[in-house]
């Protein structure tokens, strides 16, 4: 058996699945309208009918492969500071930032 390795084959999405969810959670906590694309991907409006934008979690080479949060191929910030991610989200959905 082979041991796990932080960001190895037996863990690669795992992390990044887990600051999709976290920031799918937050997303929610804005009232705003989230669904579930896959582990490492959500979609995000202000309503659900309404047209939003897909959010990505991968990892990002020039960075050490940490994780970030991509949005419609721009890198938004790191994984880790999903606050920062919710402010960028709701500013390309032009909600307050604020609440």
């Amino acid at each position: 058996m082979t041991p796990s390795i932080p960001g190895g084959p037996g863990e690669d999405g795992s992390k990044g699945a887990e600051f999709t969810t976290t920031l799918g959670n937050l997303l929610r906590g804005q009232k705003l309208a989230v669904e579930n694309v896959g582990a490492l991907r959500v979609r995000v409006a202000k309503e659900p009918e309404a047209p939003g934008l897909e959010i990505e979690c991968r990892r990002r080479a020039s960075d050490g492969d940490r994780w970030w949060f991509v949005q419609g191929g721009v890198w938004m910030c790191e994984a880790d500071s999903p606050v920062n991610a919710v402010v960028l989200v709701k500013a390309a959905l032009g909600t307050e930032a604020g609440g």
